[in-house]
């Protein structure tokens, strides 16, 4: 008897676990099912600078992680039919700039498809770079990694972008520029939220 209850207790579990499982995404490997699902990943903001003409240009990424610390070594993807693409692949030099909360209008500009991104009035001025520094570095950044082309591996649409960190630059800390779910987020710490709860 306690036997039959205990199983008629698991169906009832079972069925209770189906009826609360609900996928907002079902889908296999298609596009528009990967980029709704990636879109839930929240992360920094990231934008590689370069020069194209002669001027700093710029370009908001989502792909952007480090490799390696021995040697210092990072990844980054782009569009391989964007501008960036052509002056990396050129120069085999570029910087990327982790974004702070004051740089969201530099995100915008970066990220707006189909417009020039020359960002010239963004850069912190050569004087106050050091000389090792080749590529422009992004003035409010949290911090900014000079990097050179290690390797470019095509992955369909993207270059996969391999490179060595020449120089690191790093102002005073400053809170990071945040990005998911289609829009930009501000970080607050679980540890201070728990703080202020206290009080």
């Amino acid at each position: 008897m306690v036997d039959r209850e205990a199983r008629s207790a698991r169906r009832s579990e079972r069925r209770d676990d189906v009826g609360l499982t609900s996928w907002e995404l079902d889908g296999g490997s298609d596009a528009d099912v990967f980029r709704a699902a990636m879109r839930r990943m929240v992360g920094g903001v990231t934008v590689i600078a370069t020069r194209h003409a002669g001027r700093p240009w710029g370009m908001t990424v989502s792909a952007f992680t480090p490799v390696c610390m021995d040697p210092p070594t990072l990844l980054v993807c782009v569009n391989s039919r964007t501008v960036t693409a052509s002056d990396i692949s050129r120069d085999g030099r570029f910087a990327v700039n982790l974004l702070s909360e004051a740089q969201l209008h530099v995100s915008q500009l970066c990220s707006a498809a189909g417009s020039d991104k020359y960002v010239d009035d963004h850069v912190v001025p050569a004087a106050l770079i050091p000389s090792r520094v080749a590529m422009p570095i992004l003035r409010d950044s949290i911090v900014s990694f000079d990097c050179r082309v290690a390797e470019v591996r095509v992955v369909g649409s993207h270059n996969i972008v391999i490179a060595t960190i020449e120089s690191i630059l790093a102002p005073t800390a400053r809170g990071p520029l945040l990005y998911g779910e289609g829009k930009y987020l501000r970080g607050v710490g679980i540890d201070d939220l728990a703080a202020l709860e206290r009080v």
